[in-house]
């Protein structure tokens, strides 16, 4: 015995194949982003079998924008999550005793930020020798971390020669 009504996936398919000229016609990267709209619609046929009174293209439309309402949700969310990884990055953690020593040499309307460019600003050590921030490391290893640092700004040629590694 023959089904008398029609299924909302036949009727799914019908529509989708009669926007098949219409897709043949687009770019590929329209014909991607128009498959994708398809799939969508494809995506939520139990559903619409449901509302099968209903328009079958309406119901294809309804799949596609509850599934584009889903991405933008998403998007917002991924979006959301980067602000907040983005001001959590401008706010690090410094200890108790360098943040007293920022303080100290803070000027008026300045950045923490700013403080340690201007404090670490013509100094080849860099931060090393800030503000005796490194004073609990021993003063060989010191040493052999500020000639790593000084090393940088060198070619590799010349340090290498410095080091006795190359001729």
């Amino acid at each position: 015995m023959g089904r008398t009504v029609p299924t909302y996936r036949l009727h799914l398919e019908s529509i989708l194949n009669d926007w098949m000229d219409y897709r043949r016609s687009l770019r590929e990267k329209d014909r991607e982003a128009f498959d994708r709209l398809m799939s969508k619609a494809r995506q939520h046929a139990s559903a619409a079998s449901y509302a099968a009174h209903m328009d079958p293209t309406v119901l294809a439309i309804l799949s596609i924008l509850l599934e584009t309402e889903k991405e933008i949700g998403s998007a917002k969310h991924i979006h959301m999550h980067m602000d907040t990884q983005r001001e959590m990055a401008k706010n690090i953690a410094v200890a108790d005793d360098v943040y007293e020593m920022l303080s100290k040499g803070k000027r008026e309307g300045e950045s923490f930020s700013d403080v340690i460019r201007r404090l670490g600003k013509g100094r080849k050590g860099s931060l090393l020798d800030c503000y005796g921030l490194w004073a609990d490391i021993p003063e060989e290893e010191f040493r052999e971390m500020e000639a790593a640092i000084l090393g940088v700004d060198r070619p590799a040629s010349q340090e290498l020669r410095r080091r006795k590694v190359w001729k």
